[in-house]
Parts: C-alpha cells; sequence; structure tokens
C-alpha cells in the first residue's frame, strides 16, 4: 500500500468517525457535524477580517523566524570559533528551553504592549533551538575544505555556497524545522493570551469568549494548514541546490593562462611538529620532489609554503597573491557537485559556465576520467578522486603547483602516464612544482631536484 493512499485512508477514517460522533450527539453547537465545520470555514474564508487575521499571523511568524534566525547565525559563528563562550551560555539556552512558553507570556504581559508579545514568544521559542543546530554545524564543517577554498582563491560567493552551506544545510533545515513547529504554536497562543486585536489567536479568543465551537474548529483547521504549508515550504526549500557563479557570459572570456613559475626562499623555517630550520630556494620553472620518511614535515612544509600553517621561527619569501594549484593529502572534493562542476568552480571567475565546463572537460581528458565527468565523487573510487584532484590542480592558473603524494592509489602505469604528461604540461607552463612521495620511482620519474628533508638537502 503506498504511502499517499495509506494518508488518505486515514483521514477519511478520522472524518468518518468525527460525522458519526456528530451525528450521534446531535448537538450542532458543541459537536458540529462536517457539512457545518465545512461551511464556517468558507464563511470565514469570505470574510475580509480572514485575510487580515493570517496575514498578520503570518507575518509574526516570518519576522520571529527571520530576527531569530539571524541571530542564531551571528551567535553560533561566535561560539564555533570560542567553544568556551558556547559553554558560558548553554545553560541559558536549556533554561529558555525548558520554561513553559506560558511562563514567558505572563512575565511579558506585565512588561510589554500586547502587540508585541506573540513576536517575542516566537523568538524565545525558535532562538535557542536554532543556535544549538548551527553551532554543531560550524563546528562540523571541514577545515580541508576551507583550505581548499582559499587556495584555490574562490568567490566569497562560491565559498559560502559550495563550501559552508552545503555542510551547514542539514544542520539549518532541521532547526528551522523545529523551530518553526513550536514557534507557530508559541505565537498563536501569544496572540490568545495576550488578546491582540488581530490574528489567528484572537480569533480563537473571540469564538472561545462566545462558545462558538464551529469557529473555533475552523480557525484551529487554519492554523495546522498553516503550519503544513510552512513544513513543506521548508522542505521544499531544503531541497534547493545553489548554482555555481560564474563569469557572466555576456562578458568576454579573458584567456586563462598559468602565470609564468616564481621562486621559493625558505629561511630557517621552523614548525612545532616536522620542520625545523629548513633553508633552501626553489628556483622558478623547476619541478621539486620532497622526500622523507612518513611523519617527518613533508605535509607540514607544503602547508608552510602555502600559507596554511604560519611558521613559529624563521622567514618565507614568496608571492601568493595569485593563489596556489594544490593537489591536498586527500581529494577534499565537495561530495553535492559532478566531477566537472569541481573543477570548473575553480576557473569560475575566468569563465561562463559553459566555457568552464569545456575547459574542465580538457583536464579530465588528460586524467583519463572524461567519461566520469557528470558523477558525483562518491560514485568514484579513491584513485579516481585523487585523479579528479589532479585535474582540478591543473585548470587552476597559479605560478606554483603543490601536490602532496599526488599519485596514492594509482596503478604503476597510469601513474607514469601522468607524470610524462605533467613533465610536458610543465615546459609549456614554466609552474614551480613541488610535490612530496615515497616512491623513488615517481621521485625520479617527474623530479628535476629531490630535496630530503631529514637531510635538508638537495641531490639530483
Amino acid at each position: 500500500m503506498g504511502k499517499r493512499l495509506t494518508v488518505f485512508l486515514s483521514i477519511a477514517t478520522l472524518l468518518l468517525v468525527w460525522q458519526l460522533t456528530a451525528v450521534f450527539v446531535a448537538q450542532p453547537e458543541i459537536f458540529p457535524s462536517l457539512p457545518r465545520l465545512l461551511t464556517t470555514l468558507i464563511e470565514l474564508v469570505c470574510s475580509a477580517s480572514f485575510y487580515l487575521s493570517v496575514g498578520t499571523t503570518v507575518l509574526r511568524g516570518l519576522a520571529g523566524m527571520g530576527l531569530s534566525l539571524s541571530l542564531a547565525l551571528l551567535f553560533a559563528g561566535v561560539f564555533a570559533r570560542w567553544e568556551w563562550l558556547y559553554e558560558l551560555f548553554r545553560p541559558l539556552f536549556i533554561l529558555m528551553r525548558s520554561i513553559p512558553v506560558v511562563s514567558f507570556i505572563l512575565l511579558a504581559l506585565i512588561f510589554l504592549h500586547t502587540e508585541g508579545i506573540p513576536l517575542l514568544i516566537g523568538f524565545l521559542t525558535m532562538f535557542p533551538l536554532l543556535t544549538e543546530n548551527l553551532t554543531r554545524g560550524f563546528q562540523s564543517l571541514d577545515p580541508g575544505l576551507r583550505m581548499a577554498g582559499r587556495q584555490f582563491r574562490l568567490s566569497r560567493r562560491n565559498r559560502f555556497t559550495q563550501i559552508v552551506y552545503p555542510q551547514l544545510k542539514p544542520f539549518l533545515f532541521s532547526g528551522v524545522a523545529s523551530a518553526a513547529g513550536f514557534g507557530w504554536r508559541a505565537i498563536i497562543m501569544g496572540e490568545v493570551l495576550a488578546q491582540c486585536a488581530t490574528g489567528i489567536g484572537s480569533e480563537m479568543k473571540w469564538a472561545q469568549s462566545f462558545i462558538d465551537v464551529p469557529g473555533l474548529l475552523a480557525w484551529t483547521l487554519i492554523a495546522v494548514v498553516i503550519s503544513y504549508l510552512s513544513d513543506k515550504g521548508i522542505q521544499w526549500l531544503s531541497k534547493r541546490e545553489i548554482r555555481v557563479a560564474y563569469r557572466p557570459a555576456k562578458h568576454p572570456a579573458e584567456e586563462m593562462k598559468v602565470t609564468n613559475g616564481l621562486p621559493i626562499e625558505a629561511d630557517h623555517l621552523s614548525y612545532p611538529y616536522g620542520v625545523a630550520g629548513f633553508t633552501y630556494r626553489f628556483d622558478a620553472g623547476k619541478i621539486y620532489g620532497i622526500s622523507a620518511p612518513s611523519g617527518t614535515g613533508k605535509t607540514t612544509l607544503l602547508n608552510l609554503l602555502n600559507g596554511t600553517l604560519l611558521p613559529v621561527e624563521g622567514t618565507l619569501t614568496i608571492d601568493r597573491s595569485e593563489g596556489v594549484a594544490s593537489v591536498f593529502q586527500e581529494p577534499l572534493l565537495l561530495s553535492h557537485l559532478t566531477v566537472r562542476e569541481n573543477i570548473s568552480l575553480v576557473i569560475a571567475p575566468y569563465y561562463s559556465r559553459e566555457e568552464a565546463e569545456a575547459k574542465a572537460d580538457i583536464f579530465l581528458r588528460h586524467v583519463e576520467l572524461h567519461d566520469y565527468a557528470s558523477s558525483l565523487p562518491a560514485q568514484l573510487s579513491y584513485g579516481q578522486q585523487q585523479r579528479v584532484a589532479i585535474a582540478r590542480a591543473l585548470a587552476y592558473p597559479s605560478p606554483f603547483l603543490f601536490m602532496d603524494e599526488p599519485f596514492k592509489g594509482l596503478d604503476r602505469p597510469l601513474c607514469q602516464r601522468l607524470i610524462i604528461y605533467l613533465r610536458q604540461r610543465q615546459e609549456e607552463t614554466q609552474q614551480t612544482v613541488l610535490f612530496t612521495s615515497h616512491q623513488a620511482d615517481e621521485l625520479s620519474s617527474l623530479a628535476d631536484t629531490v630535496v630530503t628533508l631529514n637531510a635538508n638537502l638537495a641531490t639530483r
């Protein structure tokens, strides 16, 4: 039996039981029949006051949600950065969730104007839920993806919409759904107890005062419908994807060329782990392989050079104004984007969507993944994801190409084909290339110079 049929039968059974009970009781003013309820509902919808009352309650709900969400985003961002602040305020949020809504309303009646009470109650109900959800969301953001966004100089818009928002999205919409469910009830309750001039709660209070049971039930049904539509609207929004922002098609595309490589000078560079007193000059337009046993600083050195880490001692001379094309130790692909979109994202400032995706296809051919252009990262093996990461770095125009164990997970023949292509490409672009590897054949095949970290010397 389908889900929709089950729901239909459940509602039909409930309505049948209601109608039979109304006939049995035979007190239409106390227990109205379905035709009587329908007639009352039609009369309400046809009255001018109906739209004023519904509109007032909806505006209060939207205002409460907007205020709560705005402040929750602000507080959650601060709490995620300074966790001790979150622990300091956490008891207050627990207290706000624990206090009965009616207590807030009664206290507000003493100090506030009645028309502002429903909005305040809605805020006090929704704000703690949203803040706690969003704080967990901000705390769960992948630092690797944020690092990738900085390395590839993504625009602020693309960084937020393609890196931050997709990770925050489950926490955001689960919080909004829960907050809206509590918020609508709290606002209508506030309208009832505060006896506001207009609003669904005010109409309910009026119906109760005059023992208008059909009217009270009709307004209750209207409140249920608004809550249902709100829930469906939230579900619809949660399924919307924000597209990558590309260069407008009406603007002529810039010819995207990789800038010739630039030199890098490190003088007694040190970090608490892995790198101590490293001194070396990387000449422009050369390929350097960095070799060292596991855990002895290869990744740390690359992160110092690309700006992810700051040295505790020593000086570093490098011009990163044009970003750094990077292949990280993990692929760090965006799971909601296709393979083609992951690559075209980093060249979005230079091309329209069609042009950027056409360029991405070129690099996918070079890494032998053109058939997977429309696949999502989750549909690829680790080695295939690593090749997408290589293609993304090759697509990005930068004087530098840093690769942290780029051939991990690739078979030998494929690895050798990629090395041949990388050497050919570097001869054309003259990028300054640094890569790390444990494999002697990779170092000897690709590197012009091998830098051994533990000895801090270079050998050809």
